[in-house]
This record gives structure tokens, sequence and C-alpha cells, in this order.
């Protein structure tokens, strides 16, 4: 378990709302400094949602002095902390883990499914399909949804969740149709977390849904917003792919002109890979991971093609001499260099695999911040 420092908070504080990091961190300063100061006073402070300290009056003390005569001292003063209800049973886990069964209709084996999954902590909702879904999401958010098998279009509850940051960390298991290809796409789709096939036993399902739980209670301390999806190799579904990335760094925090470059090293990788990698093979897919931390913005862009060497165009282009490695490779018969040279000015840090056909790129908010400052 970590220590999170005010210099931390003064940073996520700035982040979030595109404040100078010094100006974050005077006020969270001075809020304490104030705090302090009415505590001593014997005040109240109240702060919502989180927690309230009160200062209250102990019992009189009568104290012997050195001549053995009574002397009645002021009441010792006590300080009193009560944690917000609702944040307690956060914290402690004493909340409901709301769990939505999304089913094509209702029958006797959904309602079993539902009773093995509701417990003591957790709450299971049932609704007939994608549409009723996505309504139910915006009234409740839930930490685990169960897609079965057989719902139209329920790619798109996994897309509507995945692709917004509040509701991101929410598991997905979906439910594949006996014979089902788990590894098959079509157009473009939001990856779901785990996935099980017809037939199975329940008690699998249970065991699947109890540690996906797990592991978004701990991710949630660590990412705020993740998102995975897949896409065949073609022109009209790279475009798609981008326009996501751009809804997807809209919300990260990061400023415009940083979201602009991350923007444009993602628009190139995703190039290289289609063109270069796939060779816009439509039976071929890319892959792309998008994930968001308090410090950086990270994108992962994977093809099925050979890859290639990379370490000379990587440090050809940070020394900024890509054009010699560009024309090599294409005397070579292979493609240049110059898109890693482009995609190394945009971000802050790019790495490749040892085969060269996944790329990572990387941009930090907080150098983000600080540049605008």
């Amino acid at each position: 378990m970590k220590t999170v420092s005010i210099d931390e908070l003064a940073q996520r504080v700035a982040q979030e709302l595109s404040a100078p990091e010094p100006q974050a961190r005077a006020v969270l300063d001075r809020a304490v400094d104030l705090m302090r100061k009415e505590l001593q006073r014997g005040n109240r402070i109240e702060l919502p949602k989180l927690l309230s300290i009160s200062v209250k009056l102990g019992q009189s003390v009568a104290a012997k002095s050195a001549a053995e005569s009574a002397l009645n001292l002021p009441p010792a003063r006590l300080i009193q902390m009560e944690l917000d209800d609702d944040l307690r049973r956060k914290v402690e886990g004493a909340g409901l883990y709301q769990i939505l069964l999304v089913v094509p209709q209702k029958n006797f084996f959904t309602g079993v499914m539902a009773a093995r999954l509701s417990t003591a902590r957790s709450e299971v909702t049932v609704v007939q399909g994608a549409d009723e879904a996505i309504e139910r999401l915006k009234e409740k958010a839930a930490d685990l949804i169960v897609l079965d098998a057989g719902v139209d279009n329920a790619a798109r509850v996994t897309e509507e969740v995945k692709k917004k940051r509040a509701t991101s960390l929410t598991a997905v298991i979906r439910i594949l149709a006996e014979g089902d290809d788990a590894a098959l796409v079509k157009g473009l789709e939001a990856t779901c977390d785990e996935s099980i096939a017809e037939p199975f036993e329940l008690a699998d399902l249970v065991k699947l849904a109890e540690a996906e739980l797990a592991r978004i209670a701990e991710e949630r301390n660590y990412f705020d917003h993740v998102m995975n999806f897949k896409f065949n190799t073609t022109e009209e579904l790279v475009e798609s792919a981008n326009e996501l990335v751009g809804h997807l760094l809209a919300q990260s925090g990061l400023e415009e002109e940083a979201q602009a470059a991350t923007a444009v090293a993602f628009r190139e990788a995703v190039d290289n890979a289609a063109r270069h990698g796939n060779k816009y093979n439509p039976q071929r897919n890319i892959e792309v991971q998008y994930l968001l931390d308090r410090e950086k913005v990270t994108l992962a862009v994977g093809d099925e093609g050979e890859g290639f060497d990379t370490e000379i165009y990587l440090s050809r282009g940070v020394s900024g001499n890509p054009v010699d490695a560009a024309r090599e490779r294409t005397a070579a018969g292979g493609v240049g260099g110059l898109g890693i040279m482009l995609m190394l000015k945009c971000v802050d840090k790019l790495e490749y695999n040892y085969a060269g056909n996944k790329i990572t790129l990387s941009k930090f908010i907080r150098k983000s911040a600080a540049a605008r400052a």
C-alpha cells in the first residue's frame, strides 16, 4: 500500500483542473493551514464525502499544586474524526458489488445464473438486450457485466462502457455460444475482459466473476481509463480507430496540443501497422490498448505482420538522422523509417517489441501541463 503525498495530490489536482501545479500546491497548503487554525480554535471541520473533525471538551481536571492545594485546570480537548459512511463502506469493501446480466430474454436458466452470482455483497440486475443494458447503465453503474450468448449487438455494450473514463474499469465477461471463436473480429470491436464458452459449469462462471471483481478492485487503484479494441485492416476501420482514440484522448487530461500530438503519433503507428505490417489484408487484425494512469497516456498498437529490425531506425530517429536509415531500408525493398522520427517528436517515449510488430507510445500528462504553465 502506497502513501500519497501532498505533492502527488497537487499534481493530480493540477492535471484534472488543467491548472499550474504550483498554484494547486499553494491552494492545498493554504487549505491545510486554515483547517489547522480552525481546529485550534475548537471549531468543527466538515469535508463533504470525506470526513468531519470536531473538538470535544473532556472532564475538568482538579490537580494538586506543589503546595497541596487544588488547582482546577480547563478541561482537556479531545479530537474526534468521523469518516463519511458511504466512503467507509467503499474503503472497507462493505458496499454491494453491482452485477449486470444481459440476456436475449429472461428464462429459467438466466434466473439460476443470477441466483448464483447474487450474495450478501453482490446485487444482480437482469436486463434483456443491448439497448436495455445501455439505458440501465446510464441510471446505475456496474462493477461487472455478463453478456449472455445470443445478445444482438453485445459488442456495443462493451464499447459504450469501455470508451468512457468513468465506467471503463467495469469488468465485462462474454458468454460464447458453442463453436464461436473468441478471436474472431467483425469490424471494430471493444475487447471484453474475459470469455467463457458454452457449455460451461456455473461454478466456472462464478470463479471467473470472482476473479474479475478482484482484478478491477486492484486496477482501480492504478488506472483511470483502460480500453482494448481490435479491428480488421481496412481504410475505413483505420479511420474509425483514429476517431475513437481522439475521443479517448479528449478525456485524458492532456492539453489540447499534447492530445493533437499524441493523435498524430497514433495515426502514424496505425498507418504503419495497416500498410506495412498487415499490408491492408482485411483478414488480419490490428490490436490497440489504451491506458491512462495518473502520470501518462499509453497507446500500444500491434499488427499480425512479420515486424522489422527497429533498432537502427530508433537510434537514428533519436539522433535526428533517420533519412539515411529510410534510404537504406527502401533500397533493400523495405519501408522507410521517417515515420519513427515523426512519432518520436510527438510523444515522450516510444518502444517496439522484439519482433517489431508492436509499438508502444507514451505521453506524460505532467510534462504537458508544465509546458503550458
